[in-house]
Parts: structure tokens; sequence; C-alpha cells
């Protein structure tokens, strides 16, 4: 969900009022302890010196935005507070800056149209929860330009149902029958006798180039234009009221960003998506979150440092601080 200056310090005053009246959570900088300046000494150069016209310009996917929102306030010495923004996911932004020169704008457009910015200079560091798509390499190709994905949190690519629908895990197989249209009838996998009705994410998305690289690979999904949602908030809001329904996602953004009583994720093939069974991979779908910047960076450049920072000791505690995974195989 993407919003203007405008509409972010407008935020930012409710945020202030709520904070006084106890409707929102505050969430350290770090671990909890105070704000130590010598950790913006890394081991690529020092990042003390950081401020709002050398801070990266940062984009995204909607499930990374809270992530890179407590970095920025990690870096800018100032605390993130989580909201509830009406109808959509809950956010993590700042408390009240003194100004809006006091802190960077940081606007996620999503998956594709942060590759896309990134691969045309629009951005310099992208947090996405996945690898470029087809789509998005040939874009790169055709520009010219080389992408450095690093690993630096764990995820997990998940499947939403209603709370009511009996039915709480499903295997590899049943999945694809269901989304090869072999499998329509919620019966067949140990369900009640109704239709499933199996809900897509839009081409490009994030939640769609998940679902054909790990579960569908060669399978061909139906296509059934009516039943594709957009918005990463679709699933959520569509099968909230469809008892039948069968949607995915993946596991930060369901269980932080919108959480919701009438929905429970599926366990796969025996394994529930939770922190642990994603921290030792035992999760069958667990999945990375990545930072991305192009190969021809400057590697003395602030961009490169904070790059290179997010898989340092100090950057996997943030990851932690955000609800994410850290990734150990990305610690310094």
């Amino acid at each position: 969900m993407d919003f203007p200056r405008h509409v972010k310090w407008t935020l930012l005053l409710i945020i202030s009022v709520a904070a006084v009246l106890g409707c929102a959570t505050l969430i350290p900088t770090e671990d909890g302890s105070d704000h130590d300046q010598s950790n913006h000494t890394t081991s690529t150069g020092d990042l003390s010196d950081v401020n709002i016209k050398n801070y990266p310009h940062m984009d995204g996917s909607t499930s990374t935005l809270p992530l890179d929102m407590l970095i920025a306030c990690w870096w800018f010495e100032t605390q993130c507070v989580w909201i509830d923004w009406m109808d959509g996911p809950k956010m993590m932004v700042p408390e009240l800056a003194d100004s809006e020169d006091s802190f960077p704008e940081i606007i996620h457009h999503g998956t594709h149209d942060a590759y896309v910015n990134l691969i045309t200079g629009a951005a310099d560091l992208i947090l996405v929860a996945r690898l470029p798509s087809p789509d998005e390499q040939n874009l790169a190709a055709d520009n010219d330009v080389d992408l450095n994905p690093k690993p630096v949190a764990l995820d997990a690519f998940v499947f939403i149902l209603n709370v009511e629908n009996p039915v709480n895990n499903l295997t590899t197989p049943q999945i694809q029958g269901i989304y090869t249209g072999l499998l329509t009838n919620w019966s067949q996998v140990g369900g009640v006798e109704a239709e499933i009705h199996p809900y897509q994410r839009n081409p490009n998305s994030g939640s769609q180039e998940l679902m054909i690289s790990l579960l569908m690979k060669d399978l061909t999904l139906i296509d059934a234009p009516e039943m594709t949602l957009e918005g990463m908030m679709g699933p959520i809001n569509r099968i909230s009221e469809d008892v039948d329904g069968i949607g995915y996602s993946v596991y930060f953004f369901e269980e932080f960003m919108a959480p919701n009583e009438a929905l429970k994720l599926s366990s796969v093939d025996g394994i529930e998506p939770a922190s642990e069974t994603i921290r030792n991979r035992s999760y069958p779908y667990t999945t990375e979150v990545f930072a991305v910047v192009r190969s021809d960076l400057d590697h003395g450049s602030t961009t490169f440092q904070m790059y290179e920072w997010l898989g340092s000791e100090a950057g996997q505690r943030i990851t932690a601080a955000s609800g994410y995974v850290p990734n150990r195989s990305g610690s310094e």
C-alpha cells in the first residue's frame, strides 16, 4: 500500500494521538536496549553520518514495508509504532517527527514495481519477498542491468482458509490438484461436500510468482479471471467471508500485518507454518526475503553500506525486532 507524503504525515499525527490514548504498540529501535550509535560502524564502512539527503531510496514488497520502516527508525534514532489503517493491513511507522525533513519518505510500490524501479534507477535498494520473475529478468537484460539479491530474512508461503472450514492440512499434491482444476470439492481433501473456490493473485505479484515457482512449476494454473484478486488484502478480505475459499499469501503479512480471526493457515504436508518451523525450515514452503541492488552500485556508497549492513549482526537484530525470522546464513 502506497502512502503519499501528505498522507504519511497525517498518519503520523494520528499515531501520536493514538499513542497517548494507548491504542498503538511501540516497537523498540533494536532489541529493547538504548540505541548505540557505534553500531552504525560496519565492517564495510562508517554509516554514522547517514542523513535524509544520503539515505538510500528504498522500495519493495508490501509485506516488507514494516521491516523497511523499522530499519529507518533505527538509523534515525526514533521508535516505530504499529497502527491499524482502516480496512487495510497494519502498518509500522515512526513516531511523530518534528518535521518532514527529519525522517526519510519510504513508499513501497509492491514487488513487481519495486523491481522495475530498481532496474530503471528509480530506486537504490529494494526489500522483496521473492527473486525476480522472468518478466523482470527480461527487463533487466533489456536495460543491461545485473541484479544482486541477498537473503536477509526468512518468511513462508502459506495457504489461507476460513476458520469455519474443517480442513486443517493439505498436501502438496492436493494443493496442486485444487489449482489445476482436478480437485473441485472439499470432500475430496477431507472436508465437507462443498465446491472449492480457489482464489489466485494477479500476474507478477509476489504471491503469484511464488505460487508458480514453488508449487505449480510446470503445471498449468486454472484460467479463472473471476477468481483473481488484486492486492495482498484481496485473499484476506474475500476468504474471511467465503467459508469455501482458499488463497495464498506470505506468513509475515498474514500474521503481523493482516491478522484476522475469521481466517486460519493450513498446515502443508503435516507441518504448520510458524516462526519455529520457518526458522528450522521444516515447513516445506519456507522462503527468503531479499535485499536487492544493481551490480554496478558504487561500493563506497551509502546504499552499498546499507545493503551489506542488512546481513550483519546488528541488521539481523533489527530483522528479528520486526517480527521476521532472521536469515542466519546471511549473518556476519
